[in-house]
């Protein structure tokens, strides 16, 4: 099972990095393209938006798997280590639930993108499966985390 969450997280940090490094090469064109040759794309703001967010979800999904991600919840500060230990697994599985039922949304998202969207905006329309992959890839994180700290 480690192996496995190893290759995960070996693939996500190339497509991170893959993100970043076309985010910047695509923002480079076209602030060239624009200082030099007074035009731009209009594709490439859209592309570099999409890719951002491919970026910040590719490193939550990251950040989670090393449990280095946010803890929004307030009341850990004030636990032992041993209550902290006893509730990570319950928040594990809640964190995971609610990322699994967020893919779900996101999915129906997607679908609705392909089904009402015009035809001349469907080139962006493969960007858009960054939100269902990426909260399952988070709620896949949060089960791991809770299967590594039961074993």
């Amino acid at each position: 099972m480690k192996k496995l969450e190893q290759q995960l997280v070996k693939i996500e940090c190339i497509i991170a990095g893959t993100s970043l490094l076309l985010l910047l090469l695509l923002s480079l064109f076209q602030i060239i393209t624009r200082n030099l040759f007074n035009f731009g794309y209009p594709e490439i703001e859209i592309i570099n938006r999409n890719l951002l967010v491919m970026c910040g979800t590719m490193g939550a999904v990251i950040a989670t798997s090393k449990f280095r991600h946010i803890k929004v919840d307030a009341l850990t500060t004030f636990m032992s280590k041993r209550q902290l230990v006893l509730l990570r697994c319950p928040l594990a599985l809640f964190s995971a639930a609610v990322c699994i039922l967020m893919c779900y949304h996101a999915a129906i998202f997607v679908m609705d993108e392909w089904q009402y969207a015009p035809a001349n905006e469907r080139w962006a329309l493969p960007f858009t499966l960054i939100y269902p992959v990426g909260f399952g890839l988070l709620g896949l994180h949060f089960l791991l985390i809770c299967k590594r700290k039961a074993a």
